[in-house]
């Protein structure tokens, strides 16, 4: 009788210890701040990573951070001589106040959030060309986004390929949307829209353009194991949207989720702590 006391026992113990470890997992927050990345590009003068390897050769691996993936293609165009990217690349480049391609790697702020050196810059012309990669499911807390230096003076002062935000006179309606997609494998789990710049009110005082960083909160996307993003101006050509297809991002918090066996996990601790308490009043009496 004392035996089996003394199993119960342990065998309480361990599921209490058990759950202790799995609470602490599963309520441990990560943040992907990009400061552990510090391979650049050849040519970058130690300023950024754009896919680019330094052989003249095409590259699609992206790279990682905080081991969450950042898709990444690289490609180097032999005849022209000549490489191009889609998807993210890292920066910690802080010339905010320069406009036009050749900055293309700039956050508006100069910066990364919080005052960070390192932020990652976006290139997505596409719906799905960018694509973040937890490898497990996490719940999302929130992501910093801003503008990019090429894409804000391409807005506020117009480009020879795109306009100028409000037209001449203030008064058109413009606007550049980010929409942040959520996916559970290749189903998605919904979408939080952002607009880095919105020219639409009748209150001309009340148009902006984003020149800093902002806290978007993801929660309502759900557990995810994937982020897509997706881009959309009033400012569309024949050849499709002529605001540049930049956004720069920093600091995803997030969260993991417990698997089910974590879940049943719990389950076993609480019936087990049920048991205890139980076994202590029929010894009291």
């Amino acid at each position: 009788m004392l035996l089996a006391k003394i199993l119960r026992a342990l065998r309480i113990a361990s599921c209490t210890l058990l759950t202790i470890a799995a609470m602490g997992s599963i309520g441990r927050s990560d943040i992907v701040g990009f400061e552990d990345n510090t391979r650049y590009s050849q040519g970058s003068n130690g300023q950024f990573y754009n896919g680019d390897l330094g052989n003249n050769t095409t590259n699609t691996q992206g790279w990682s951070s905080n081991g969450v993936h950042f898709s990444n293609s690289y490609t180097f165009d032999t005849q022209l001589n000549y490489g191009y990217w889609t998807g993210s690349s890292y920066s910690r480049v802080n010339a905010g106040n320069l406009a036009g391609f050749e900055n293309q790697y700039a956050a508006k702020p100069g910066i990364g959030s919080d005052g960070s050196a390192h932020y990652a810059v976006v290139y997505n012309s596409f719906s799905g060309d960018a694509v973040v990669t937890f490898g497990a499911q996490v719940q999302l807390s929130s992501i910093d986004v801003s503008n990019t230096a090429y894409t804000y003076f391409s807005m506020r002062d117009g480009d020879p390929f795109a306009k100028k935000f409000g037209g001449d006179s203030g008064n058109e309606k413009d606007f550049y949307k980010l929409e942040i997609q959520g996916f559970r494998g290749t189903a998605a789990t919904g979408s939080v829209d952002f607009f880095l710049a919105d020219y639409r009110f009748d209150n001309n005082s009340q148009d902006y353009l984003v020149d800093q960083w902002t806290r978007v909160n993801l929660s309502s996307l759900g557990p995810v194991d994937s982020l897509q993003f997706a881009l959309s101006s009033s400012d569309v050509g024949q050849f499709g949207m002529n605001t540049p297809a930049y956004f720069a991002m920093d600091r995803i918090e997030f969260s993991a989720v417990p698997e089910p066996s974590s879940i049943a996990l719990l389950g076993s601790a609480g019936a087990a702590a049920w048991l205890r308490r139980r076994w202590k009043r029929r010894s009291a009496r």
